[in-house]
């Protein structure tokens, strides 16, 4: 069973998404590092358990939750997948809550969440088995942030009453709050209506991917991140196509068996960041790749700048495995968009095309310049875009601000279409660099950098600093040689003058110094931060 256009226009909710999922045979499986399965699950079953769990939620006494927003700590597994859906049968706001990272301590991973939840007035938090050894943390670490959030372990809720009392949902109800990255500012909450993410699904099935029958899905995207969840649950669940899933961290672990995992599965369709498909082929040894045939019909593109040189290496890497180039399909699009604004529409066969894609029919998509003005084919600018898919607008600090109507929501990216009307995204207007007169994107000078030294992305960041307006370039190095240092800090400094035409202020910094977004964009407010903390 697959859904078709005119069944999928009259989904109007995520539970009816789900509702019409339950009636395929299709389902999901979850896998680890090893590329064992660890858990499956059919959607009709899905649906089951998610109804039941949903009754929980109604038989909480007082119930808290009705109507009201909850976090739920977006893990790749059964029981936030569950969860989200029972928000939707059981008309609550589900807000999917980043789990912990490495890369934080436990006890500012804490605060931050409290201080997201609170943002967007989240009257509770969920924990369930996997998450429960943080309910003490938590608890402990009372905060004025949020001196209003229940805290509920899953293993606490009431026995499932007797018949789901189920409202019907308006277009503009929300379907649930998506916390930004916080690229260069800090972390919002986007508020998604049921109409935005409904409409936009069946925008990125059937005009984007244009979904087939013997489609399958495959996605290690975390689910607290736009494009995994909207991408990657939700879009397979409306076109009914089966969906397999790696959690990040066993990506992150073992680059390799992402590929291995889809040749071994069948998959057709999987999106990811370009470094993503570069970390993939560089961790693939030859012989490795030519034992896999993939069958992918689309390898997506976005969540970043796309970088041709990660893409080349993945296609020269896998050719003998029935993958090339022009599989690729760049992408382009933000949360505040629920997901998609463009999609390659067509094979990409040229390595210059990589960057373009196609603006979806939904969307109206203008190139402003610095006062607003709209400006010609090939002249970058900053890109506006206006759909009926856009948020309602922002949580900041317990309020919601919406988005006024027919608003044209500014992107804050950098970009240009082509003489055939493709959009080219070039970069943030936030890490543009003036440079005598000119604008340089930092992403221009990282990539170049990164390419230069040999070094994986997000181990260079650029930026421009504000009393001296110098370039400054910050490079993690490990090597404590000075002779190799000062090759690396020559090599960037001809980096720089060749891209830009200047000088540059060259920072080397211990690994891990530049932090990274949820969604692994280079987190720039926070990295500067962090180092303003140290040169004090």
């Amino acid at each position: 069973m697959l859904a078709n256009k005119s069944i999928a226009l009259k989904i109007s909710s995520l539970a009816e998404v789900l509702e019409y999922a339950a009636g395929s045979l299709a389902g999901l499986r979850i896998f680890d590092a090893s590329g064992k399965q660890t858990e499956h699950i059919s959607y009709r079953d899905l649906y089951l358990t998610a109804e039941k769990r949903a009754r929980q939620f109604q038989a909480l006494k007082p119930n808290i939750l009705q109507p009201a927003i909850i976090g739920l700590f977006a893990q790749t597994n059964l029981s936030f997948i569950t969860d989200f859906f029972a928000c939707q049968l059981a008309g609550i706001t589900p807000c999917p809550v980043p789990p912990p990272a490495i890369s934080l301590g436990l006890e500012e991973y804490v605060q931050r969440t409290k201080k997201m939840l609170a943002a967007v007035q989240a009257k509770a938090l969920l924990f369930d088995a996997t998450h429960a050894p943080l309910f003490d943390f938590f608890e402990r670490l009372a905060s004025s942030d949020a001196p209003n959030l229940q805290l509920i372990h899953a293993t606490s809720l009431p026995t499932p009453g007797g018949v789901l009392a189920q409202k019907p949902q308006q277009d503009e109800d929300a379907a649930y709050i998506q916390l930004s990255s916080g690229t260069t500012h800090a972390p919002k909450g986007i508020q998604i209506s049921q109409q935005a993410v409904c409409r936009n699904l069946h925008t990125i099935l059937h005009e984007g991917l244009k979904i087939q029958p013997s489609d399958k899905a495959f996605s290690w995207l975390p689910l607290h991140h736009d494009m995994g969840l909207v991408g990657f649950l939700l879009a397979p669940l409306m076109g009914a196509v089966p969906l397999d899933l790696l959690p990040s961290q066993a990506f992150a672990r073992r680059p390799q068996v992402w590929p291995k995992l889809m040749a071994q599965l069948g998959s057709t369709i999987s999106f990811a960041p370009s470094f993503a498909w570069g970390l993939a082929a560089d961790r693939t040894s030859t012989t490795e790749a030519q034992q896999m045939q993939l069958k992918l019909r689309i390898a997506g593109v976005g969540g970043d700048m796309v970088r041709t040189h990660d893409l080349n290496r993945f296609a020269h890497r896998f050719a003998d495995s029935g993958f090339s180039l022009h599989k690729f399909h760049p992408c382009y699009g933000l949360a505040e968009a629920t997901l998609a604004v463009g999609m390659g529409s067509s094979p990409q066969n040229s390595v210059d095309r990589l960057s373009n894609s196609q603006p979806l029919s939904d969307w109206e998509v203008r190139i402003v310049d610095d006062v607003g003005s709209p400006l010609p084919k090939l002249q970058a600018g900053h890109i506006h875009i206006r759909g009926p898919s856009l948020m309602t607008g922002y949580w900041k600090q317990g309020q919601l601000f919406r988005l006024a109507p027919q608003e044209w929501f500014h992107t804050d990216d950098i970009g240009h279409f082509t003489q055939s009307g493709e959009l080219v995204v070039t970069g943030r207007a936030q890490s543009l660099l003036l440079v005598r007169g000119r604008k340089v994107q930092a992403e221009a000078i990282e990539l170049a950098a990164c390419a230069a030294l040999e070094l994986s992305h997000g181990s260079v960041m650029a930026y421009q600093d504000h009393q001296s307006t110098r370039i400054v370039i910050v490079v993690e190095c490990s090597s404590r040689a000075e002779v190799l240092r000062q090759q690396w800090i020559e090599t960037i400094r001809e980096v720089v003058f060749h891209v830009c035409g200047d000088a540059a202020d060259i920072l080397l910094v211990p690994p891990r110094t530049i932090r990274l977004t949820t969604s692994g964009k280079i987190a720039r407010r926070t990295t500067l931060e962090r180092l303003n903390k140290q040169r004090r």
